[in-house]
């Protein structure tokens, strides 16, 4: 493929399809608007995260319960792996359309995410790759509308080729051109990281958020015994910082709202959450 039409590509999938695309580049604006009814140019989408919720759910019986659940909270899609989801990627697009909802990002390989995601609408898809393979994955990704990001975590002491910090999710970027990143801010406060200066560094290499807080006395200590991550809005985590950051970028697209380690009330937490964003003007 010319290198021109390739980066042309990659771009328009990136800039439009990271609002909540419906999986085919080809689509027009009315046509990727009529399908997702809450598509918005120029607005954040708020999301809640499917591992918010009482893993036990984890299965397709399930899925009914939240994604009703995921409306009546306040937001308005999810992401999760698809052994996490546990029915079709067709019966979860048209059960998202008929509520009103989206599957915002597919976790996991991104073999199984690109399959995934392209059937269930979703236009985001989370997860690594090795570098020499970085053509092969963003060519396909782009065919299908997708693009792909890269979300730091943290990692096991020695792990090969983690990407932890800042300067990982950077480096991991500058070798993988046409990948776009999703920072965590819990696991980069996690990872001695300040999440306002990794999206301010990102510029428009961000295209999706895992917003996430976390304890004060665990900013920096990466792994460790006890609890890590707290409420949004309770914790260490600069929230305003983090959305001012994102509109300095003019950042647009999803925002995934995770808990991570959940309160035994996962429901009213998740609208404590949702509401702390309100009060913020989102």
């Amino acid at each position: 493929m010319d290198c021109d039409k390739r980066t042309r590509r990659r771009e328009f999938a990136g800039r439009f399809l990271a609002l909540g695309g419906i999986g085919v580049v080809a689509c027009s604006v009315p046509r990727l608007l009529a399908e997702h009814t809450q598509a918005r140019a120029g607005k954040w989408r708020i999301g809640h995260h499917f591992w918010n919720w009482d893993h036990a759910w984890n299965t397709g019986e399930f899925l009914d319960r939240r994604l009703q659940l995921t409306k009546e909270t306040g937001y308005e899609g999810f992401e999760a792996k698809p052994e996490e989801i546990g029915r079709s990627p067709e019966e979860v697009r048209a059960k998202c359309r008929a509520l009103g909802i989206a599957c915002a990002a597919i976790g996991g390989s991104v073999k199984e995410g690109l399959r995934y995601a392209a059937a269930a609408g979703a236009g985001i898809v989370r997860a690594t790759f090795p570098k020499e393979d970085t053509n092969r994955w963003v060519d396909q990704a782009g065919a299908r509308g997708i693009i792909l990001v890269v979300h730091p975590h943290v990692a096991q002491p020695g792990t090969q080729g983690a990407v932890e910090t800042r300067e990982d999710l950077l480096r991991y970027l500058d070798e993988r051109p046409g990948a776009f990143a999703c920072p965590d801010t819990g696991h980069l406060l996690l990872c001695g990281s300040d999440p306002v200066q990794t999206i301010r560094d990102l510029g428009e290499r961000c295209r999706y958020v895992h917003l996430k807080d976390i304890r004060p006395e665990r900013v920096g200590k990466r792994p460790g015994a006890g609890e890590k991550f707290c409420e949004l809005g309770t914790g260490a985590l600069d929230l305003k910082g983090v959305l001012q950051v994102l509109a300095a970028i003019r950042y647009e697209g999803w925002i995934m709202v995770e808990r991570d380690s959940r309160e035994p009330d996962y429901i009213a937490s998740a609208r404590n959450m949702r509401s702390v964003l309100k009060k913020l003007g989102y």
